[in-house]
């Protein structure tokens, strides 16, 4: 297959599978976490030729940073798969609007930024494919 695929949320749950599968189906992966060290251990469990990268999907500049990272190691992106996600439980009235907006930045800003940084190598490479994987906020 060849593809390059980024993979924010990559180094556990749902990103980790979905990672494992297209690593079997022969896909370049940039395993993409807050935690580089265990985005580490993911990408090195799936075998040769991954990246792994930290990236806080909430802030734009280090969207930015990691999609310039994976293009300059990797080559432009073929699919974006968004599966980075917080979630604070707990009771609606108990919840504080500070993690309300940590959530909010994480699943939906996060999601959009992501979005935004592939469209453009992907409108410049002509085609692409983005998976969002959504996340509960209440």
């Amino acid at each position: 297959m060849g593809k390059v695929c980024a993979i924010f949320g990559g180094s556990r749950g749902i990103g980790k599978a979905v990672a494992e599968l297209l690593a079997r189906k022969g896909c370049h992966l940039a395993i993409i976490a807050r935690n580089l060290e265990v985005a580490q251990n993911t990408a090195r469990s799936l075998g040769a030729g991954h990246l792994a990268l930290s990236c806080d999907v909430s802030r734009e500049q280090e969207v930015q940073c990691a999609f310039e990272e994976l293009q300059k190691n990797l080559g432009p992106i073929n699919y974006l798969v968004n599966a980075a996600g917080i979630n604070r439980d707990g009771l609606l009235l108990r919840t504080k609007t500070e993690d309300m907006v940590s959530q909010i930045h994480t699943n939906l800003l996060g999601t959009m930024l992501t979005c935004k940084a592939a469209v453009k190598s992907m409108i410049h490479h002509q085609g692409g494919a983005i998976v969002n994987i959504g996340k509960l906020l209440v």
